[in-house]
């Protein structure tokens, strides 16, 4: 019977270790020994991912293979004889924390450590060390072996999911607070939109010198009931929370009664609004009341940065699958290329002045997408 190959490898060493040979059993152990630390010299060389090196009992570098090398960036020539402290950070060393490392590792048997490294070249990597002491048969220390590996990726991808967590925390926290922000903000101006446009309503009965205030009470009641009802709105989208009643809407239909909610800014500035109505398929399936303020929200976009006498263009089609499009152009102020990234972010405009200049908190845009996007 042939056997298998680990069967006649050790039938083979068994006839060799049966032979007899000239060489006193000492000399033997000493060659096996020999040709055993060879080998291990040899395995530990291979290793690229991990720095494998020893120290002598004062820190002086004594091996070292190319995963150390590769990852601290030193020749064997260059650090064997050196005190491994320069591979700890300034801070460190100052601290005496690479001797605190060895002495409790001496102390202990075993150290395991993780923090900066410093490469030749002076940049840093996080590593995680393990530095165990080395005796001799009387017990005495003779040195250290240290395994280095280099962390860097998985620390980074700790923090990234920190930094995650730490932002939905945040932002939940901002949601709950602006919640609770427009709710009660929305109380008490409830009953002072009702007053002024009750006022309004019968301003034939006030002196003529009050219609115009009262006019404008009303408008500004109305501005900031629409801001809170935005907030109110992100929240919800924000969260989830929003309804949507999906129906067949005639998207033709609604674009007219949407300038005319914003008629008086057009008046007032006398803009000039051109309309073409131009889509073969104008019906869209969508909540009526939410695609109307998607609506809304682009037209008073329009109207607002559009500058008095200014041109205002509104414009149906369909695209090559004859999905419905509104197109709306202006000559306003226009928006630079490197911020239009930024239009559809909540509390976002264009330009930090914009919002002091025109109002607003830049929300329209933000809602209208989320809308568009449910």
């Amino acid at each position: 019977m042939e056997g298998t190959e680990n069967e006649r490898r050790f039938d083979s060493d068994a006839e060799f270790a049966s032979r007899p040979v000239s060489m006193s059993d000492d000399q033997s152990t000493h060659c096996v020994l020999d040709q055993t630390e060879e080998q291990f010299h040899m395995l530990v060389e291979s290793v690229e991912d991990y720095a494998i090196y020893m120290l002598d009992p004062t820190g002086k570098v004594m091996t070292w293979n190319s995963g150390a090398q590769k990852m601290k960036q030193y020749t064997a020539e260059e650090i064997i004889g050196k005190n491994f402290a320069c591979f700890y950070t300034a801070e460190d060393v100052a601290a005496e924390k690479p001797q605190r490392n060895l002495r409790r590792a001496a102390r202990e048997g075993r150290l395991r450590d993780q923090g900066l490294r410093v490469r030749r070249d002076g940049s840093t990597f996080h590593a995680e060390v393990i530095l165990r002491a080395m005796h001799d048969f009387a017990g005495e220390i003779r040195g250290f072996s240290k395994v280095t590996r280099d962390i860097t990726e998985q620390v980074r991808t700790r923090e990234i999911a920190a930094e995650k967590i730490a932002a939905e925390k945040a932002s939940k926290a901002k949601d709950d607070f602006l919640a609770a922000l427009s709710h009660e903000l929305r109380t008490p101006l409830t009953p002072a939109l009702a007053a002024a446009t009750y006022l309004a309503d019968n301003a034939d009965k006030f002196p003529s010198e009050f219609v115009e205030d009262v006019d404008i009470i009303k408008r500004n009641v109305q501005l900031q009931a629409r801001l809170i009802d935005d907030l109110l709105d992100l929240t919800r989208v924000t969260r989830g929370k929003l309804e949507l009643h999906f129906e067949r809407v005639d998207a033709h239909a609604l674009i007219p009664k949407t300038i005319d909610i914003a008629k008086a800014d057009i008046e007032k500035k006398k803009l000039n609004v051109s309309v073409r109505l131009d889509a073969k398929e104008y019906h869209i399936w969508a909540d009526s009341v939410r695609i109307q303020q998607v609506f809304w929200n682009l037209i008073n976009n329009a109207v607002k940065f559009t500058p008095p006498g200014g041109k205002i263009d509104i414009r149906t089609s369909n695209d090559d699958y004859g999905r419905f499009q509104l197109q709306i152009t202006d000559n306003g102020i226009g928006i630079e290329v490197d911020r239009q990234a930024s239009l559809f972010r909540p509390f976002e405009q264009a330009d930090p002045s914009v919002g002091r200049q025109f109002g607003g908190l830049g929300l329209g845009l933000a809602i209208s997408k989320h809308l568009v996007d449910l």
